[in-house]
């Protein structure tokens, strides 16, 4: 009698301590000392805290963090499941393979012990946690009794301790059923909703309606009198070509005049003696003024050498340099004189890159010298082929007029161009690249 009198001391202390040390863990140590130390009170092999509301195994005995995509625990998960939706799940039972359905009893001899508890940890908010226990031994009233108790202290720690931080962790609350259903109902309204499809491009500033400059006729460079980006004033001079060659043909041409002069005006002296060589007169004249047509004509071609601006504005080339003695012919474009106020933004977009554009589509140009103050403007051109870049690579050549109200960039200004296009649900702008390349490979 005193032996037996003893035995529920010592159950009760054990009882007893087990409380205390639940009550005094902090949150995060206390599944670890469930499934572990519980075992002082009452023996068994296997113990498992399964929580609830997320349907997910928290802590197994013997194991410092089990591991939830694993084949033992998402049979054990399953198994848990089933118990839950029981009748007898909202008080302390015991259970078997018998308990469960077919598909899930035939794997219990290889994962558990023959006979489980099921220990709901009551709390005042409710049972959010079960403890389950397996042994090979049936387990008895006096035992299952016992462990009501301190499932009641393990109920009432885990209170204290959401008391204490009540935050719940975001994985918890994704793993809750209810969250992860408005989670994939926003996704779905996300994916479907319409955004302005938007895609980047070079760009640079180009005069808007350029005077250009060209060769007025066949020959070289030879001096260059303006640089780039020069305000050029009506009657500057900008370059020249080459006159040695025509300097020579005008003193050709000067000796043949005079020898068709002298030829002619001899055969008018001579036919005043002779009547008979007055028929050679027509043709001598006609020559004489042949020849004194090519002497104007060359010094025409001699003052045209000098090319000077027609308008006043800003002169638009590269390098003086590649051009001096550089031949050219006839209409070449050497340079252009642009008015500085009259510009526009010229725009680089890869095939790849491409989306429906309208004119009047709006553009943002974010200069490389003042990117954090986009310019605005509104498409109005758009190339009907692509063509290569000085890069090599092949894109639509697009223009836009800047707003009115903006302060106009400067000649020459290179950027990045943000280009907005119509509406389309936001998973076809997600997915246009990879949709292109998927056809692509279709069409082979």
């Amino acid at each position: 009698m005193s032996e037996r009198l003893n035995n529920q001391l010592i159950r009760l202390t054990l009882l007893l301590q087990l409380e205390s040390r639940a009550r005094q863990a902090p949150v995060k140590e206390l599944p670890y000392v469930l499934v572990n130390e519980t075992a002082e009170l009452i023996p068994y092999r296997q113990a498992v805290l399964w929580q609830k509301d997320v349907a997910r195994i928290e802590a197994v005995s013997g194991v410092v963090k089990p591991e939830q995509n694993s084949p033992y625990a998402l049979w054990l998960t399953s198994v848990l499941k089933q118990i839950d939706r029981s009748e007898n799940a909202r008080q302390p039972a015991s259970f078997t393979a018998t308990d469960l359905a077919p598909e899930l009893a035939k794997d219990w001899a290889e994962w558990l012990p023959e006979h489980g508890l099921w220990m709901p940890l009551f709390a005042p908010s409710g049972v959010r946690y079960v403890l389950a226990l397996f042994r090979e031994e049936a387990w008895n009233e006096a035992e299952i009794h016992l462990l009501s108790y301190l499932a009641e202290a393990y109920g009432h720690a885990f209170s204290l301790g959401e008391a204490a931080s009540p935050s719940i962790p975001w994985q918890d609350r994704l793993r809750a059923r209810r969250t992860q259903l408005i989670i994939g109902g926003l996704l779905l309204l996300a994916l479907f909703f319409p955004i302005r499809q938007s895609v980047l491009a070079e760009a640079e500033v180009i005069p808007r309606q350029p005077h250009l400059v060209r060769a007025p006729l066949e020959g070289v460079v030879e001096t260059f009198y303006v640089k780039p980006n020069e305000i050029v004033k009506v009657g500057q001079k900008l370059f020249s070509l080459d006159r040695a060659e025509l300097r020579s043909r005008l003193e050709v041409a000067s000796e043949k005049r005079d020898i068709a002069q002298t030829e002619y005006l001899q055969t008018t002296q001579q036919a005043m003696l002779d009547p008979t060589v007055k028929h050679e007169l027509a043709g001598l004249k006609s020559k004489w003024q042949q020849e004194s047509a090519e002497v104007d004509y060359v010094r025409t071609l001699l003052h045209r050498c000098d090319v000077n601006a027609t308008m006043e504005g800003v002169t638009v080339f590269d390098d003086p340099n590649d051009w001096l003695g550089r031949p050219v012919t006839q209409g070449e474009k050497i340079l252009a004189v642009s008015d500085p106020k009259s510009v526009e933004l010229e725009i680089r977009l890869p095939m790849e890159d491409l989306i429906v554009l309208e004119a009047g589509d709006e553009v943002l140009f974010f200069s490389n010298i003042t990117p954090h103050h986009p310019l605005e403007a509104r498409l109005n051109y758009f190339s009907y082929r692509a063509s290569p870049t000085p890069s090599d690579v092949m894109a639509y050549r697009l223009k836009a007029t800047f707003a009115e109200k903006e302060e106009l960039p400067r000649l020459g200004y290179h950027g990045t161009a943000k280009l907005y296009g119509t509406r389309r649900p936001f998973i076809l702008w997600l997915l246009r690249k990879p949709i292109q390349t998927l056809r692509l490979w279709l069409t082979w």
